[in-house]
């Protein structure tokens, strides 16, 4: 039975064509058609109730000005243009596209000899137009690449980012200098940064190695407790593939929690189908974000249960989940975020729906900045201190809150021009434009981009 009919593309020629998500045998499927490259069927939900349980209404804000008028239709025109029904939340920078790892697994194709990197002026000018672009309450920035910290200059962008009235700057990165340079993450604090998003896929240097090509787990450790030292909050995010670490989330999130100081969430990524990936990687198997939700609850032994996690307010309910956590005296933990929901509402002063038009009154600007906002405290770290009334009180939420996240990236297999219309983390481009992060990072089956390619050269 098909249901909820949208578009996507080939993943041989990237031709747009028609695409339904459809129930069978219980589970639930995405399928397309190309007329000259075949069927494609990918898995989204083993179990169609709990993607039954999961649909609900999210609200849209439109960006402020398109930076594209439509001439071919998502997703080809990109920018973003004014049938973007979602503006940013979080907006990705590459500083880099060099790389002191070699991965098998890597969205960007990094390579370590690749010195292709914006200069400071050209980064300067990529703040500028978020400026431009900005609603009241500025993007939130992920500085990403390849590895960022392999430009030694890498103080000096986040500085100029806080100069530039960017309230939260977080670094994307593997950890390795983090872990191998002492003082660094001290380095990385005073500039300004806020949280780092470190890869951590296991505790398992045999995974490392599958995924990474080399044995990490003990740079990890030391990359943490050099951020402890530092006082810089940390999320783990973990690559996660079926067969290989898909049963070491409940061990990360055990490790998690002993360092619950310093760790203030997961950000679990199931793989996604682009980039460079191994030709091993079977799509039948796809690991999903259900599936994550679901082996949360089972290998915790229901200490987080699969109920606490939420779609977000913004954006589309399949992309990503959250919940966040407070540890008790017992030492349990309370899911804080069930109790804290809010339903926005869905219509501008006027009575027009909010998603129709660029944000228009104080009530639509205000669900912009809450959006931002939680980003900006959810990793937040106790500080030094602060001991007298609502300050301490402050300090023990924040020395005992924990957060478990997670997005199911799109590829070329799965791509719903819908999510993309909806999307709220987007690449800045060196040509000046805004893309949905999975849209720029989508690869064909022989690995061609069908944007990164055409927009990190240009000036």
């Amino acid at each position: 039975m098909k249901q909820s009919g949208t578009f996507s593309i080939c993943p041989v020629c990237f031709k747009k064509v028609d695409a339904a998500y459809v129930h069978r045998n219980e589970a639930l499927y995405f399928e397309k058609e190309c007329t000259e490259h075949g069927t494609y069927s990918c898995l989204i939900s083993r179990s169609v109730d709990d993607f039954e349980y999961w649909k609900k209404e999210t609200i849209n804000i439109k960006p402020k000005e398109p930076l594209l008028q439509v001439e071919y239709g998502c997703p080809y025109d990109c920018g973003p243009c004014e049938n973007h029904l979602q503006t940013a939340c979080c907006v990705l920078i590459d500083v880099t596209s060099n790389c002191n790892q070699d991965c098998a697994v890597c969205f960007a194709s990094s390579v370590s000899n690749d010195l292709n990197e914006p200069t400071l002026q050209e980064i300067e000018m990529k703040y500028n137009k978020l400026v431009c672009i900005s609603e009241s309450r500025k993007f939130n920035i992920q500085l990403s690449g390849g590895e960022p910290t392999v430009r030694d200059d890498l103080p000096e962008i986040i500085i100029m980012a806080k100069a530039k009235g960017f309230e939260y700057v977080q670094l994307n990165t593997n950890g390795k200098r983090i872990g191998m340079e002492d003082g660094y993450a001290n380095v990385l604090k005073s500039s300004g940064l806020d949280a780092v998003f470190m890869q951590f896929d296991s505790l398992d240097d045999s995974v490392y190695k599958e995924l990474r090509n080399e044995r990490l787990v003990d740079i990890k450790k030391r990359a943490l407790e050099n951020c402890r030292k530092a006082k810089l909050p940390v999320a783990l995010v973990p690559t996660i593939v079926k067969g290989i670490n898909d049963s070491e989330i409940g061990s990360i999130i055990i490790y998690a929690l002993k360092n619950i100081d310093v760790v203030k969430g997961i950000h679990f990524q199931p793989v996604s189908f682009f980039g460079r990936y191994p030709d091993s990687f079977d799509d039948s198997n796809r690991f999903t974000m259900f599936d994550t939700i679901n082996e949360i609850q089972l290998q915790t032994d229901g200490m987080f249960l699969k109920e606490d996690m939420l779609p977000i307010s913004t954006g589309h309910n399949l992309c990503c989940f959250y919940a966040t956590y407070s540890r008790q005296e017992d030492g349990s933990y309370l899911c804080t975020s069930s109790m804290k929901s809010k339903t926005y509402s869905n219509y501008c002063c006027d009575d027009e729906p909010s998603c129709s038009e660029a944000p228009c009154c104080p009530a639509d600007i205000e669900i912009i900045k809450n959006d931002r906002d939680y980003v900006l405290t959810k990793w937040k770290m106790a500080e030094a201190g602060n001991s007298d009334g609502f300050d301490e009180f402050l300090n023990r939420m924040r020395e005992n809150s924990f957060t478990l996240t997670g997005m199911a990236f799109q590829d070329a297999l799965t791509l719903d021009t819908e999510r993309v219309r909806r999307c709220r983390v987007q690449s800045l481009t060196n040509d000046g434009r805004l893309i949905p992060f999975c849209l720029y990072n989508i690869t064909d089956f022989d690995g061609n981009y069908l944007y990164r390619d055409k927009t990190e050269n240009q000036t």
